[in-house]
Formats: structure tokens, sequence, C-alpha cells
């Protein structure tokens, strides 16, 4: 009989807990899953929390966390992370009654790009652990992975180029009703920029300096196309290096830049354009453009938006610069125009050890040959 009442009695407990978790079990349960720092450079190390909060009387002894994140994050010496295509958390908690638990896990972002979790799956057990509970929990984490800037040596000498030649270029377009000063005259100045009255005063030959109208603008084409079937990743990654790192130097001289990204935006799906600006919010939006760009989504053609800007650079003169590995000869043409319309141009061929590239027959176009190293 004591048997009986204690098998009883058992079976009652069982039931009783197994409908108490089964209607209440997520009731004041709580999981936040966030980046700390939204905003880091690639190859750096980074971490994610976890916050799993219990607010009610009834503990969970087991609770499973599961999401999904992109395997570029790569989370160190971890048993939890399992990786195919993406890499999926798994994490085990065990959570008393009105208690709050935070973890923080650290990973190493090994690639440029725009990471995010939407959604946190929960699995939890009863007592006895007989049952499994499932709840989908909307998240809302999210963190730019900005990419790394080549090195200071590498890109010197082509930066040193680029500004030279717009600084050369700054007065070559003067504006006749923008006045800005008077200097003695030199023997290359036309005639009728000599001040007669400024001469007649001084008794030595005066000119009148005006403004520029030269727009000192540089543009970045960042072409992502191949010419065969075969996708050159990594050079497509270092021409997107390249350009985060001529516009970042731009910008810190006060260099208003403009990116035309013939590649596409994970997120929108349009083609990446990041118009004209300065400043750190301009350095923040070319980042930003440059971190989604999605490799995988064919791009248009370069010379579209080549010929796009012959036929809207109306009255400005920008330096063009062109990073990419595609050397077609219509795209050599267009620069070729651009340069002549503009300011110069230069053009960033990158290509695999011993790989022949364009030539340049122009004094307004500059080739700089950039071997890129196969990655493995």
């Amino acid at each position: 009989m004591t048997i009986f009442l204690l098998l009883l009695g058992a079976a009652l407990i069982y039931l009783v807990q197994d409908r108490l978790y089964a209607r209440r079990w997520s009731q004041g349960l709580g999981v936040s899953i966030r980046f700390p720092k939204q905003v880091v450079v690639e190859g750096e190390t980074a971490s994610l929390v976890e916050v799993i909060t219990n607010a009610k009387r009834l503990p969970l002894p087991i609770l499973h966390v599961k999401f999904q994140i992109s395997r570029n994050l790569r989370f160190g010496g971890d048993d939890n992370t399992s990786v195919s295509d993406l890499s999926y958390r798994h994490d085990i908690f065990s959570i008393l009654f009105y208690q709050k638990i935070t973890r923080t896990l650290e990973f190493q972002c090994t690639k440029r790009g725009f990471y995010a979790i939407d959604r946190a799956n929960l699995v939890a057990t009863n007592l006895f652990l007989s049952r499994s509970m499932v709840k989908s929990v909307k998240q809302n984490a999210y963190m730019y992975v900005y990419p790394r800037t080549v090195s200071t040596e590498s890109i010197d000498l082509p930066f040193k180029k680029a500004m030279g030649t717009l600084l050369s270029k700054r007065y070559l377009f003067e504006d006749p009703f923008e006045f800005r000063g008077i200097r003695d005259y030199e023997i290359t100045d036309p005639m009728n920029s000599i001040n007669w009255k400024a001469t007649a005063k001084t008794g030595d030959l005066m000119v009148n300096v005006h403004h520029s109208t030269l727009s000192q603008e540089a543009v970045i084409f960042l072409d992502l196309q191949d010419d065969t079937l075969w996708k050159y990743e990594n050079l497509h990654e270092m021409a997107i290096r390249i350009a985060a790192s001529f516009a970042i130097r731009f910008l810190e001289q006060s260099i208003p830049t403009r990116i035309l990204c013939n590649g596409k935006d994970q997120i929108t799906k349009e083609i990446v354009q990041v118009p004209v600006g300065n400043g750190r919010r301009q350095m923040d939006a070319i980042n930003e453009s440059l971190s989604r760009i999605d490799l995988s989504q064919d791009p248009v053609p370069c010379t579209e938006q080549m010929a796009e800007e012959l036929a809207n650079m109306g009255n400005r003169h920008p330096y063009y610069i062109l990073i990419g590995n595609s050397f077609g000869h219509q795209r050599k043409e267009y620069l070729k125009q651009l340069a002549d319309l503009g300011s110069g141009a230069m053009w960033i061929a990158l290509c695999e050890k011993n790989q022949e590239i364009p030539t340049s027959s122009s004094d307004n176009l500059e080739i700089v040959k950039w071997e890129v190293q196969h990655e493995i």
C-alpha cells in the first residue's frame, strides 16, 4: 500500500510539473543577444553577449539557446559551434528562479561584412527532462566589419601621385567672376589677366588671380567584374581594401570623395554607390557600403557606370581612380576620356604574380600594377 501511495504521489507530482512547465515555462523568460561593439575592422577580435533572464518562480533545469551566424566570425576553442555554410551556436544553460545569466563570447572577424542575428531558438525541459518546449525569439543584433586598410608602404606612392595631380591642377580652371587677389606677373600669364591700375600704382606688372572652378573631388570606381567565368574573390577583397584605403586618405586631406561600385549590396540588392561627401560621416558611409558588398551577386558592367559618368560630368573636373582586375580595352578607353576631361586618372590594376597588365598611352592616365598573392 505504501509503495502504491508513493507511486501515486510521484505520478501526481510528475503530471502537475509537466502541466505547469507546459503552460508557464516561457513566462518571464528573456533572451537578449547583442554585439557590444557594432563597428570593428577586419582581422580584429570582437565579442558577443548573451543575457538570459528568468523572472518567475519556475526554474529551468536545462535551457538550450540556438542561433546561427556567418562562419566568417570564428569562435575559437568552442565545442558549442557547428560550422558548415554558417556557424550554428548551441549554448546550454541551467537557470534558477529570478536569475539573470550573462555570458560573453569572443570571436575573430576573419572577413569584412555586415553580420546580423535576427532570431534565437529556445528549447527547455521540465524537471524530469521528459518534455521539450520550443520557442523562437526575435533579436536585433548586428555588426559592421569594415575592410582593413592596406599597408602604408603599398599605398603611399600611388596616393602621393594622385594628390600631386590634384594639387597641380587646383588652379587650372579659373572663374573670371570670382576674384581672389593680385600677384606679380609671370611670363606664362595671359595679357588679359594684367591689372593695369595695380601695375600703374606699383610700377611693376601685376595680374589678377581668380578662384578655381576645379572641383577637388575624387571618384573611385570599384570594379568587381571578372574577365572569365572564374571568380577571383581574393582580388576583389583586395580591391575593396584598396578602395577603403584611398577613400580614407582623400578624406583625411579634406578631398570630397565618392564611390561608384558595380557590385551589389547584400541588403538592398542594388549596386553600391556612395554620393560625394566629406568628413567623418562620409568615411563611415563609405566603410559601411564597402562592408555590405555581396560578391555572390553578379556585378553590372563597369563600363556602363563610366559611360554614365561621362554623360553627366558637366563642369566638374574630378580625379578618377579605377580599381579592379579586369583589363578590357573598353575600360581603358572610357578611363582615358574621363582622365582627359577631368583632372586625370589612375588605374590600380590588380593581378596575380607575373600577369601582364595594360600600358598607358596618355599623360593624364597612370596605370599602377598591384600584385596580389594567391590565397589558398
